[in-house]
């Protein structure tokens, strides 16, 4: 499982593949991905109702934090490794359905595999950020976020500690952000590759755990520009739909308020579906393309010329 070097292009090819993921059976895909959704929205409405009951306790804030956390641990991994299987059986013609992404969870199918992957990467996340923290830009952002805490409810935050804060703080403090920018973009990506490797390869945990490292490593700077270019063009994407957005909830509110909820809510379902869509079409092919098994053409409908 050694991980092949790709070109500067390779990563925007794979971006080109993962626009046409759903053709072959756009149904099980999508239903797959709008029950991932379904999952991960549910936790994160629960997580927040609990966060808000525990409004004001730090001490019972800080444990329903790391409640969530431990719980997103067990849930996410099958659900992502379910993800990418249900994509690969797309993508070879085979047989599926959308409720085949929650296989992972039962005996024998990799669940255990793809949590305990997923820890050693989130644990190895966690570790780099405490690292952060003991720099001098670890150091402003503790401070920033000690007079965020000591802010009651509803009150503006104490505006002269923040510009103390800020005139204390030497420049040069903030060079690490772009370092740390790079660190998790490339943690991201490992990880990712990763999760593939343990939904889709019978491999040992510390197999796809290095797998991934390596991937990214071997490829850090075609993955590094291509992450690059898609923040500059998300911003721009996201800040024009943005303004499409608002501007046609604000004409819709002007019949009715609910007009523009009717509309909104749609809207950032069918964005978070396509997002998720393209995050595991990209990474799938990336897998695929790294480590030399693309899957097989699946022949050509009679009457149709075969590409």
């Amino acid at each position: 499982m050694t991980p092949n070097t790709v070109d500067m292009a390779a990563p925007f090819r794979w971006l080109a593949r993962a626009f046409d993921v759903g053709r072959r059976n756009p149904k099980a895909l999508f239903g797959a991905l709008a029950l991932v959704l379904a999952v991960v929205f549910a936790l994160a409405i629960v997580q927040t109702v609990m966060q808000a009951g525990a409004a004001g306790n730090v001490t019972g804030l800080a444990v329903v934090m790391a409640l969530g956390t431990v719980i997103s641990w067990l849930v996410v991994p099958p659900l992502f490794g379910g993800m990418f299987r249900v994509l690969d059986a797309v993508e070879r013609g085979r047989p599926v359905v959308s409720t085949d992404v929650f296989n992972a969870y039962g005996q024998g199918q990799g669940g255990k595999r793809l949590v305990l992957t997923n820890l050693v990467y989130s644990l190895a996340y966690m570790a780099v950020l405490a690292l952060f923290l003991l720099t001098s830009l670890g150091q402003f952002f503790r401070e920033y976020f000690t007079i965020i805490m000591a802010t009651p409810v509803g009150a503006e935050p104490d505006q002269a500690a923040l510009i103390a804060l800020m005139q204390a703080t030497p420049p040069t403090a903030f060079l690490w952000m772009p370092v740390l920018a790079v660190v998790v973009v490339a943690w991201l990506h490992a990880s990712m590759l990763a999760q593939a490797t343990a939904a889709l390869r019978e491999a040992s945990v510390a197999e796809c755990v290095v797998a991934g490292l390596l991937a990214m490593l071997r490829n850090v700077l075609p993955l590094l520009v291509f992450s690059l270019a898609m923040t500059i063009a998300g911003f721009v994407l996201v800040l024009l739909l943005f303004l499409l957005v608002g501007l046609v909830i604000g004409l819709l509110s002007l019949l009715s308020p609910l007009l523009g909820m009717v509309v909104i809510l749609p809207v950032m379902g069918i964005t978070m579906l396509a997002t998720y869509a393209l995050m595991f079409g990209f990474y799938y092919h990336a897998w695929r393309g790294i480590f030399d098994d693309e899957p097989e053409a699946t022949p050509a409908v009679p009457g149709e010329i075969a590409v």
